[in-house]
């Protein structure tokens, strides 16, 4: 009779064709059940007013910025590009009386970009003591 050999070693072997399936689906389930936290940024605390104090109007000059851009000194219309201009007047603002006061007006609707332009303007200027006006609520 003829003899039959037994391999004592016997391999074993890991099935690999559904490893991928499997990884997907995995990664599948992680990203479906994680809730992803949104940043809502910084909390920022402005500042209120405790008190309203009335500005003289001695030695005033009124910047009025509407919410299309266009910028009032006192009675001098200019648009809102006419940087030049803007900062031609404040110089001579500045001239008429060194101790003159920008008092800022604007509508609830003015983009603070054109407010924040006029700011650099007034640097330039070199009007540097700024106030902004408010009204009372009710008023």
């Amino acid at each position: 009779m003829a003899k039959i050999k037994r391999n004592a070693k016997t391999e074993t072997q890991i099935p690999t064709t559904s490893m991928g399936d499997i990884s997907f689906l995995l990664l599948l389930f992680f990203m479906v059940s994680t809730v992803f936290v949104e940043f809502k940024g910084l909390p920022v605390n402005l500042p209120k007013a405790r008190e309203i104090q009335k500005i003289p109007r001695k030695h005033t000059t009124t910047i009025y910025v509407d919410k299309k851009g266009t910028t009032k000194i006192d009675d001098l219309v200019l648009n809102s590009k006419n940087q030049d201009k803007f900062i031609e007047a404040m110089q001579f603002k500045k001239a008429e009386d060194p101790n003159t006061t920008a008092c800022f007006r604007t509508d609830e609707e003015t983009q603070y970009s054109a407010i924040d332009d006029r700011l650099e303007w007034l640097k330039i200027a070199d009007v540097l003591r700024v106030q902004f006006e408010a009204k009372l609520k009710g008023k």
